[in-house]
């Protein structure tokens, strides 16, 4: 007889997959010192973090915990919660990216 994975067991690995925080390409402090084709790079990766995090967001919004599973949707506002804070830093050093771009690399637009 195959094991049977209950819904909290995937819930779990679910909270735990997104518990990760993510990773920045370019400190703050650094935005001054790299070429704009780094620059450049690091909006890119910036922008592909902020769309993987608001599609893992929306699937924890959707997703429909049992009635019997004591605490889930209290996981989930959490873990959307911890989200939400996500993009928004990484909002923050995308605008700071994008103002650092158009100070200092003149052929390319914001």
């Amino acid at each position: 007889m195959k094991p049977r994975y209950t819904t909290s067991a995937a819930f779990i690995v679910l909270a735990l997959s997104l518990a990760g925080c993510g990773s920045t390409t370019v400190k703050p402090s650094a935005y001054q010192s790299v070429s704009c084709t780094e620059l450049d790079d690091a909006i890119g990766v910036n922008s592909k973090e902020i769309s993987a995090t608001a599609i893992r967001r929306g699937k924890v919004d959707s997703w429909q915990p049992p009635f019997w599973m004591a605490g889930a949707k209290k996981g989930a506002a959490a873990v959307h919660n911890k989200q939400t804070r996500k993009i928004g830093r990484l909002q923050e050093q995308g605008e700071q990216m994008t103002g650092e771009r158009a100070r200092r690399c003149r052929g390319i637009s914001p």
